[in-house]
């Protein structure tokens, strides 16, 4: 299985419509959203830019983040063929996907989440097996959090991970954090903003995920 994945695209059409291009020319079977589809915007909003994504004719499983309403931790769009994972599951490819949205920290912006709500949304997925987590904020107290300044991750991710070893967490969250990590054999991608032009390819087969990081432009 092959994941194109994207996160911060605050809003960006030309972002947007970037990713459905790379996505074909990566040959991806899926796009993966890790939050902040939008700029402090709600479904409509996101709905646009969903739409420019889905020429890429592929599934799109997404959450979202901080940056996009708190609308959107529901929001469900019909007509397109994208998935909202956030506190719920979606098998592909022999996987199980699961997410989290909103951000974690405080930065004034309008979906930030207390540990505690983390904790309660990933709690139902602890026996799931070949498991892969989509979720806006990154495990707390590795580079992939990192603003330069400080961690602004979340603890809960961060326990959730290391307990219960997903295969792959794909997040977003920390412009600077772009990068790749492990937590134990779990391997995090923070494919940085796209919104900034980045992105990323993933191979998952068997128990082992291969991030590469790449540029939409």
């Amino acid at each position: 299985m092959r994941i194109f994945q994207v996160s911060d695209i605050h809003g960006s059409f030309e972002a947007a419509e970037r990713i459905p291009e790379k996505a074909k020319e990566l040959k991806a079977d899926l796009i993966v959203i890790a939050g902040d589809i939008t700029h402090f915007g709600g479904p409509s909003d996101a709905e646009e830019i969903l739409k420019t994504i889905s020429k890429a004719e592929l599934p799109i499983f997404f959450v979202s983040g901080n940056c996009d309403s708190p609308e959107l931790l529901k929001w469900n769009p019909e007509k397109l063929n994208a998935i909202n994972l956030n506190g719920k599951l979606k098998e592909f490819s022999g996987y199980t996907f699961v997410g989290a949205g909103g951000g974690s920290g405080k930065f004034g912006t309008l979906t930030e989440l207390e540990e505690e709500e983390f904790e309660d949304v990933l709690k139902n997925f602890r026996q799931l097996q070949k498991m892969i987590l989509v979720t806006h904020s990154p495990p707390y107290g590795t580079e992939v959090d990192f603003t330069g300044t400080k961690h602004i991750g979340s603890t809960a991710v961060r326990k959730f991970v290391e307990e219960v070893q997903p295969i792959l967490v794909c997040t977003g969250h920390a412009h600077e954090g772009r990068g790749i990590t492990k937590i134990g054999k779990t391997v995090i991608v923070n494919a940085g903003a796209a919104k900034n032009g980045f992105c990323a390819i993933i191979d998952v087969e068997d128990e082992s995920a291969s991030p590469e990081l790449l540029t939409l432009y």
